[in-house]
């Protein structure tokens, strides 16, 4: 919506620009002629428009002040500065007011109207004690490559548009060799550009203009160190430049720094505002990084500069995903429905139900069944609206859906995992444990892993009541599912849980062994201590003063328990 607008707004610059590029080609002839006459090299020319200011006379008068100073300071016969009059009269022509700033792309279109090689971009501001100058010397061969002048302040405006004026002439020092290295580097001459660079530089060591000729030398010389040394080099100078920040966030980029990624691609959005692609990338890097909160402004600007656009609402909706913000996400998701019927597809039924679970379990099977009956046959959409149903506890209307999408297709992603959750909410172990035997078994590539986890829940939730009521048949349980978690999908929990639960039937069994002489108990004990000690040390890292009391006992009943087998198994 920004970039249509500001296009609206000069478009008759670029019309302008279009029927002067014309009205060129018919005067070749004559503009040939007058070249030869003139010298094989003209001087180059500079434009100064109208400064950007909240007082649009002070823009003006700085740029004539600017204008007036440069003209004096260096012969034309060196460079020409182009006529306040001159500027007029062209804006004039295309119907553009001749008192307010020009955008950085319409005032490049502007210089080249007036084939001008450079213009002058910045804005003034008045200060308690006379006036503020921030400016720019910007190519019109290439908008993005500009040198940031040191700012003026000064009482009055002649005297900081001298301030300018000194700065701009020594800015100027690197642009010859920077022409050069950038016609050696459009032949393909790397190195040689690489030497003109650093040529341009010995006159202007800060040149920004002439650091981006090095740094795509050494970019295409595939030479990333140093290319990411002259890009950090420039930021420092200048934090706006678009070579610099492009180059950084493509490196960090790639070298997974994605912290330094994320900061080069924000610099880059701000230095490049108006461009809805790169701001798109930005917010996909940030929600990558882990940065949503630095995202989600971002994104409420571009839905408050672009209300109702479905695009930029689809794009909030997933900022607010990403950053578990669930009410903004499911408000965000509704508008951006409204706006485009099409989104509402089975990605935005399953992700808004999912996000719904979170706060209701009504909305969220309210969701699921909006999706379902729109898409009767997406099995995935069946799984999320058995989940959100066994939240809500219906849990027989979950289990007649699950086991319509298991019928459709076994393999369908997180389908046996619910079902075994269903089951094991309805108290039903020996069911859960059945299901997740059959996602055991069930053939690669089909991921299991979510089974592992239904499995390692429902047995740490046996060892919490195990070691609560003593039961030994609530500890074997824990233990059994607790082993198949650690085959479906190992991992440290697992296994101490699993070696906790049978030190605590070991120690269960050999007492009530001693007490009945009973052969069985003792094996049990023997058993259970075996795999205690098998297991116990994997929480060394994640429970190390529970593992190390464990790993000290269990030896204390080895002697006991040996003696019960000697003694109770002959």
């Amino acid at each position: 919506m920004i970039a249509r607008s500001l296009t609206l707004r000069h478009q008759g610059i670029r019309e302008l620009l279009a029927v002067t590029a014309t009205a060129a080609l018919i005067a070749t002839p004559f503009a040939g002629a007058s070249a030869q006459r003139a010298g094989a090299n003209p001087p180059p020319r500079v434009m100064v428009p109208t400064l950007s200011s909240s007082d649009a006379a002070l823009g003006q008068q700085a740029a004539d002040a600017l204008r007036s100073r440069i003209s004096h300071d260096i012969n034309n016969q060196a460079l020409v500065v182009i006529s306040k009059q001159d500027i007029e009269n062209t804006l004039k022509a295309s119907g553009y007011s001749t008192t307010e700033a020009l955008q950085l792309g319409d005032a490049r279109a502007l210089a080249i109207l007036l084939r001008a090689d450079e213009f002058v971009d910045g804005n003034v501001t008045k200060t308690p004690t006379g006036v503020r100058i921030e400016s720019r010397l910007v190519l019109a061969r290439d908008q993005t490559l500009q040198q940031p002048l040191p700012v003026a302040e000064a009482p009055r405006l002649d005297q900081a548009a001298q301030m300018i004026s000194k700065s701009y002439q020594a800015a100027r020092d690197q642009l010859a060799n920077e022409k050069n290295c950038y016609m050696l580097f459009r032949d393909g001459k790397f190195p040689e550009a690489e030497t003109m660079a650093r040529a341009a530089l010995a006159k202007y060591p800060t040149g920004t203009i002439a650091s981006v000729c090095l740094g795509s030398a050494f970019e295409s010389e595939n030479k990333a160190d140093s290319a990411i040394a002259v890009a950090e080099r420039i930021r420092a100078i200048d934090p706006r430049n678009i070579w610099a920040l492009r180059y950084a966030s493509e490196y960090y980029g790639t070298h997974k720094n994605l912290d330094k990624q994320s900061d080069a691609l924000i610099g880059l959005m701000a230095a490049d505002p108006t461009n809805e692609r790169l701001r798109d990338q930005v917010i996909a890097s940030l929600v990558t990084a882990h940065k949503v909160n630095l995202a989600r402004p971002i994104v409420e600007e571009a839905v408050r500069s672009n209300p109702g656009d479905p695009k930029t609402l689809g794009l909030a909706w997933r900022v607010y995903l990403a950053g578990q913000n669930w009410n903004e996400a499911l408000t965000t998701g509704a508008e951006m429905i409204k706006a485009d019927t099409s989104l509402a597809d089975t990605t935005y039924f399953i992700r808004s139900s999912a996000a719904a679970s979170n706060i209701s379990p009504a909305r969220a099977a309210e969701l699921a069944t909006q999706g379902t009956a729109k898409f009767p046959n997406n099995v995935t959409l069946l799984v999320v609206q058995a989940n959100a149903l066994s939240k809500g506890g219906q849990n027989a209307q979950a289990i007649s859906l699950i086991n319509r999408a298991l019928a459709v297709n076994p393999r369908v992603e997180g389908g046996y995992a619910q079902k075994a959750l269903i089951f094991s909410n309805l108290n039903q172990t020996d069911s859960a444990l059945a299901v997740i035997n059959a996602c055991a078994a069930t053939p690669a590539p089909y991921d299991k892993k979510s089974c592992g986890q239904v499995a390692l829940k429902m047995g740490s939730d046996a060892y919490k009541a195990g070691n609560a009521s003593k039961a030994r048949p609530d500890l074997q349980k824990a233990v059994q599912l607790l082993l198949l978690a650690d085959k479906i999908d190992p991992s440290a929990d697992a296994k101490f849980l699993a070696g906790a639960s049978s030190f605590l039937i070991g120690q269960s069994a050999v007492n009530d062994a001693q007490k009945s002489k009973s052969c069985p108990l003792a094996r049990l004990a023997k058993d259970s201590f075996n795999a205690a000690q098998e297991n116990v040390p994997a929480g060394l890292t994640s429970y190390p003063d529970a593992a190390k009391q464990l790993l000290t006992a269990i030896p204390q009943f080895t002697p006991a328990v040996d003696d019960q087998v000697k003694r109770f198994c002959k």
